[in-house]
């Protein structure tokens, strides 16, 4: 990054704060016009708020929400979810496996990152603004050399910089700047002390939202949705054609319109309309079935669902789905698309939130199987096949379950038949048959 380009970057900063205290100064003298009278010292008005959110862009930003598509909101909704219902712990290497750490990142990471938030809602709060910006930015506190606190910066307001020339410091270090929005005080943070999580990165330095390549599925998907809007608001009537006998001019012609326009709508839907004797009225068929409306629909919320990495009976579109397979869609939708999000977090969190003597004995992870939690009979077939299969204690599904422990449970066991302790296998031919 060239030391120009970084002037100019805080002078556009500074230009949009100058622009905000420009406008409170003004209804603060009471700037008047034409049409209005004198306000009072310190308020601003409605007009003068829009006027400097338009001269921003901000407003047409605000136009742009793509929440306001259904599909758009059902997949993040699914995805925030499905994330922020995991709980991450700190875990111990412990010879050639790995156990629950008593790590004081633990109650953070579990509990509350910081004093405003749950684990949950920071969790999904991170999702969300990583699949809506394409990038999540954590920030933490120290205290006592420990970390105190987590905190989640909102995306919109922070700036990637690549200081190529090594102005700041060494060359090609990575910085971020932070503008507060109220205050316009900016801060940048070296890369140390963020914990940056990206979606869709194509060169490992700034994420992409997943709006940039739904834009033009995302407006389908609105229009549609105009499409039955207006429908209903004309009470499911189409078009007509009005033929008029006599002389028509403009002034006839809006009259006419105007008339006819009125009697249509939810309101006058199955009431007798009558028509005058020198009027023809014929109605035009647009059925939303003969332009394979519903199927183009349905081909939109799919490729929306695809690019979520979400199932189609996730969102009720039960054309595909059986009863047998939607268990193996949903353990797909684990395996395949959240997954991968849980190991992109859980790597960036142990790197930037362990130390580095931390590093070589602990590390962050997901607790996957808390996605069992709501299916007992799969989470008890698992603990079987563990149990009988050797490799998991008794001790050890129960202390899962919040279980107490119980004496002698704490053993291996394999299941021929009859399940015995594993240090006792083979006991059984001891007595009786050939010696």
């Amino acid at each position: 990054m060239k030391a120009g380009d970084k002037m100019s970057l805080f002078k556009r900063r500074k230009k949009i704060a100058d622009e905000v205290e420009t406008t409170t100064e003004q209804a603060a003298e009471g700037t008047t016009t034409d049409t209005e009278q004198e306000q009072p010292a310190g308020v601003v008005t409605i007009q003068q708020l829009n006027e400097f959110f338009d001269k921003q862009g901000f407003s047409s930003a605000l136009a742009k929400n793509n929440l306001n598509a259904a599909t758009y909101y059902a997949c993040m909704l699914i995805r925030c979810n499905a994330l922020a219902k995991v709980p991450f712990k700190v875990y111990e290497r412990d010879g050639d496996g790995a156990k629950e750490s008593d790590h004081y990142l633990n109650k953070l990471l579990k509990l509350r990152p910081n004093r405003f938030m749950t684990a949950h809602d920071f969790f999904w709060a991170s999702e969300f603004q990583r699949l809506s910006t394409g990038n999540t930015f954590w920030v933490y506190s120290f205290r006592r050399g420990k970390i105190e606190e987590v905190y989640l910066l909102d995306s919109n307001y922070v700036e990637i910089i690549v200081d190529n020339a090594g102005i700041l410091s060494s060359p090609n270090s990575v910085y971020y700047l932070y503008t507060d929005p109220r205050s316009s005080r900016q801060v940048i943070y070296t890369s140390d002390r963020i914990v940056h999580h990206k979606y869709f990165s194509t060169d490992g330095i700034k994420g992409n939202s997943i709006q940039k390549y739904l834009v033009d599925v995302l407006s389908q998907e609105k229009y549609a949705q105009q499409v039955v809007n207006e429908k209903y608001s004309h009470g499911l009537q189409d078009p007509i054609i009005v033929t008029y006998t006599g002389d028509l001019d403009k002034v006839h012609s809006a009259q006419i319109k105007k008339k006819f326009a009125n009697l249509a709508g939810a309101q006058n839907a199955g009431t007798v309309i009558p028509i005058p004797a020198d009027f023809g009225v014929q109605q035009l068929e647009t059925k939303l079935v003969n332009s394979q409306f519903f199927e183009l629909n349905g081909l939109t919320t799919r490729h929306i669902a695809n690019a979520f990495g979400v199932k189609s009976f996730q969102l009720n579109d039960m054309e595909k789905s059986t009863y047998s397979n939607i268990e193996q869609q949903n353990r797909a939708f684990y395996s395949d698309t959240m997954q991968n999000v849980l190991t992109a977090y859980e790597q960036e969190a142990t790197f930037k939130l362990l130390s580095s003597e931390d590093q070589e004995t602990k590390f962050i992870q997901a607790n996957a199987d808390v996605y069992l939690r709501a299916d007992i009979e799969a989470r008890y077939k698992a603990y079987q096949t563990g149990i009988t299969g050797g490799f998991l204690q008794i001790a050890e599904a129960r202390k899962r379950e919040n279980l107490p422990f119980i004496p002698g449970t704490d053993k291996l066991i394999i299941g021929n038949g009859a399940a015995i302790p594993l240090d006792m296998l083979g006991s059984q031919y001891d007595k009786g048959g050939n010696k």
